[in-house]
């Protein structure tokens, strides 16, 4: 029998962040920030009057329009409240239902679970690791209202095929751009294509605005003149012209869907600054990634048993997290298998993500754990995560990719 894992102490229950012992660690932050960006939350911290709802969160909401072609771009306190925001101005009620990739971070479904709508699970392509379209159209029914998709990992999914599928339907499209802030379709970003997109400025993503944070994108006028109300408390200023600026009060606060109350997901001005600063970082960041996964794939292309999701033509994946699937049928073994030495003899800090929504004890006790997800059930057993952050070292990749070689073959030894 194999020594199993040994028990660390950590208050990241994600496996991230400092944990002793580990030659390979996962860090909890995925980049460091540029002097650009500590010197701009400075300039905030000493020279804005206000410090939230400011010139710096207009400033970071139009260099994020420039930067993904959106229509319309709202800063956010974080994604789960961007997607939460996008599920309210579907007008997601109970009865309606909802079809949500069951392979992601759970907030993609807690924020539509909130709505009162019945999740119904979409499965995975069996390439490419995200949502499947086949089997979202599948799941379809007279109360289906909303499409969600997830470009998990910094994989889009295919939203060609998406969109042809709500348009059919006249469905609305939430994507879910959590970990793809910079991902593309032939040079459209992700994002762009549905209904809303939704962002987050996590400190573990590509980029990061001090630990929280997210932006809406919205393709409707309509849809968009809705947000700011929603956004902060229904605050607004009084319509018409007032003979003292004070009367009757320096504020309005007013309604702006029928019954929906509003809510504050507002985001700080230090954190818009260093938004617009992250910003324009982005595509270096997501470059090194894209090189980083290149140089493992490379040293790994004579590891038949380690296996990667197929990019498609003209898709920009820019590697939020570096997923693979071990196929141990060569030597059968499994993935904890391989894990157990990656971890207690390679010290080797690997993880394993996003287990499947229907399977975690939540959306099970709100009554989601009904599944026909064949696909995912099949592959995600044997998946996990290398460590990974922007800049890793040559010597780290081939360390680590030495480390896998030995593994698998002290696993078909049998030993």
């Amino acid at each position: 029998m194999r020594k199993k894992s040994e028990s660390l102490k950590t208050d990241d229950a994600s496996g991230r962040g400092s944990v002793e012992g580990y030659k390979v660690p996962f860090p909890g932050r995925m980049h460091g920030y540029t002097e650009e960006g500590i010197q701009a939350v400075l300039d905030v911290m000493r020279n804005s009057d206000g410090q939230t709802q400011g010139k710096y969160m207009r400033q970071f909401e139009s260099d994020f329009k420039a930067y993904t072609g959106a229509n319309h771009a709202f800063a956010m306190d974080n994604a789960t409240n961007a997607l939460r925001l996008a599920g309210v101005i579907c007008g997601l009620k109970p009865g309606d239902e909802v079809i949500v990739p069951a392979y992601t971070f759970c907030a993609t479904g807690i924020a539509f679970g909130q709505s009162g709508a019945k999740l119904v699970w979409a499965d995975i392509n069996p390439k490419t690791w995200v949502a499947d379209p086949t089997d979202i159209e599948r799941k379809i029914t007279s109360r289906t209202k909303v499409l969600v998709v997830v470009h998990l990992l910094g994989m889009p999914v295919d939203m060609q095929a998406i969109m042809t599928i709500a348009k059919k339907y006249s469905l609305k499209v939430v994507e879910d751009c959590a970990q793809a802030p910079g991902a593309s379709i032939n040079g459209k970003k992700v994002g762009t294509f549905g209904n809303f997109g939704c962002f987050s400025w996590h400190g573990a993503k590509n980029m990061s605005t001090l630990g929280e944070g997210g932006m809406l994108t919205v393709k409707d006028d309509a849809d968009a003149s809705l947000v700011p109300g929603l956004r902060h408390n229904g605050v607004r200023g009084f319509e018409g012209e007032r003979e003292r600026y004070w009367v009757p009060a320096m504020s309005n606060v007013d309604i702006d869907i029928d019954g929906v109350w509003p809510n504050n997901f507002c985001i700080g001005e230090a954190q818009c600054a260093l938004g617009s600063a992250e910003l324009r970082s982005l595509d270096k960041i997501n470059d090194t990634l894209i090189a980083q996964a290149d140089k493992f794939k490379k040293g790994l292309s004579d590891v038949p048993e380690i296996e990667f999701a197929q990019i498609p033509a003209g898709y920009r994946h820019i590697f939020h997290q570096f997923v693979m699937h071990f196929n141990g049928s060569t030597c059968t073994a499994r993935r904890n298998d391989l894990m157990d030495i990656l971890v207690n003899k390679y010290k080797m800090r690997c993880i394993v993500q996003y287990y499947p929504l229907y399977r975690f004890p939540l959306f099970q006790k709100m009554g989601f754990g009904g599944h026909a997800c064949p696909t995912l059930d099949a592959w995600w057993d044997d998946s996990f995560s290398f460590p990974w952050w922007c800049g890793m070292t040559d010597e780290t990749i081939t360390y680590m990719v030495e480390s896998v070689k030995a593994a698998v073959k002290t696993l078909k030894r049998g030993k």
